[in-house]
């Protein structure tokens, strides 16, 4: 009996750094399954520089100050994203060069603010028709969210929602949890890691493509031991990816407080793709090689 071929997955986010959401289950189809994974991605990252304090010091620039921040930024977190897309196993990483003015919860946030939505949406067409993707993973867009992920996954939902169905890949929104509730409270202000045990999603008002198949949800647990002794878990490469990112200094924080992936089934999706989207995971409950 044949094994299956190696999935092709594109993901798409807003931000250098973003990639660390998937980082378990693209670590594992990149490595382990002989994935092709690779990346669209809206922005350079120029307005991420508030805590960049410690990063000073390693690039001889005052990365906190905003004016230097938008001359040099976009061109270090360019190659902090391609040392973290190095160890993740990304294949390529194609940037759309949109601005980005900063950090905003704002759910009545003009889309895209700044952003070349035309553009973007001919770019990221090219590139799923070039690619022929079986997976789109997007992060899913929650209501208490960083306005730039709610753009980049509702855009990147419509130019897929636009393709003929032969064409369509199978569209999975992501989500981060923790088990633990002291996480998920010290993390509430800023960057919310939501306690994995009752939590619901309900869409994006107006945006109905961001609906999800109810009840068809897969996880990978980051925590799962394998290996010597049964030291080792995925998420020692995740904080591989999170520390190449030494401009962002909040993410730091981060190492370690993500315990499972889960990702959405979007209702856009066809009926008969669900299981072969339960296929995938269910190849990635095998235990790595060696």
């Amino acid at each position: 009996m044949h094994s299956p071929p190696p999935p092709r997955l594109l993901l798409v986010t807003a931000h250098p750094d973003d990639e660390t959401l998937f980082g378990g289950t693209v670590y594992k189809l990149s490595r382990s399954l002989g994935a092709q994974v690779d990346l669209v991605v809206f922005t350079r990252g120029e307005g991420g520089y508030r805590t960049a304090t410690l990063a000073e010091p390693l690039y001889g620039l005052k990365l906190t100050d905003p004016e230097v921040a938008r001359v040099h930024l976009p061109r270090i977190r360019e190659q902090e994203l391609r040392a973290a897309a190095r160890l993740l196993g990304l294949r390529e990483c194609v940037f759309l060069d949109q601005p980005d003015p900063g950090y905003t919860l704002a759910a009545d946030a003009a889309p895209g603010e700044g952003w070349d939505t035309e553009h973007i949406r001919r770019r990221l067409r090219e590139v799923l028709l070039q690619g022929r993707y079986d997976f789109v993973f997007v992060m899913l867009p929650l209501p208490q969210t960083h306005a730039h992920h709610r753009d980049a996954a509702l855009l990147a939902l419509e130019v897929v929602a636009g393709l003929s169905p032969h064409e369509r890949p199978l569209v999975l929104g992501a989500t981060g949890h923790t088990r633990r509730a002291e996480v998920a409270e010290q993390n509430r202000q800023g960057f919310p890691i939501p306690e994995a045990e009752g939590f619901a999603y309900s869409g994006v008002p107006g945006h109905p493509l961001a609906d999800v198949r109810p009840g068809v949800v897969f996880e990978f647990d980051r925590t799962r031991k394998f290996g010597f002794r049964d030291r080792l878990d995925y998420n020692i490469v995740v904080d591989w990816a999170i520390a190449e990112h030494k401009t962002q200094g909040v993410m730091q924080l981060r190492r370690g407080a993500i315990e499972l992936e889960r990702y959405w089934y979007l209702a856009l999706n066809p009926e008969q793709g669900i299981a072969r989207a339960r296929a995938l995971f269910e190849r990635l409950e095998q235990p790595p090689p060696g």
